[in-house]
């Protein structure tokens, strides 16, 4: 089964931080229905990537994850913060007050 590697890499980093943090309910939306289905039907025999593994062994810890799909046109946060990314080191960004072009998204969005 096809999957986007991306993608899958960007639900392991989130349940990561999201494990290493200390919250024990997550909601993981993913806009991928490959990747979802991937993650949702994993079956270690099939010779499933490693990564989908490392996700699957993430959720199968003592919490409460709910995975559901997204649809990227209404994801417009998630692919603004994206975008940012990309052009950073990896690693963990920290926003204590909302960024003001993710503010506007909000309030266009009302």
């Amino acid at each position: 089964m096809f999957y986007s590697r991306g993608r899958t890499l960007g639900v392991f980093m989130r349940l990561s931080s999201t494990w290493e943090y200390g919250l024990r309910k997550v909601v993981v939306g993913v806009d991928s229905l490959d990747v979802l289905r991937c993650i949702r039907n994993f079956d270690s025999s099939s010779g499933t990537s490693s990564l989908i593994l490392h996700v699957q062994n993430l959720i199968s810890c003592d919490w409460e994850v709910t995975t559901q799909n997204l649809f990227k046109e209404g994801n417009k946060v998630a692919d603004r913060f994206a975008r940012a990314v990309r052009l950073k080191d990896l690693g963990v960004m920290v926003h204590y007050r909302p960024r003001l072009d993710v503010v506007a998204m909000f309030q266009q969005d009302r």
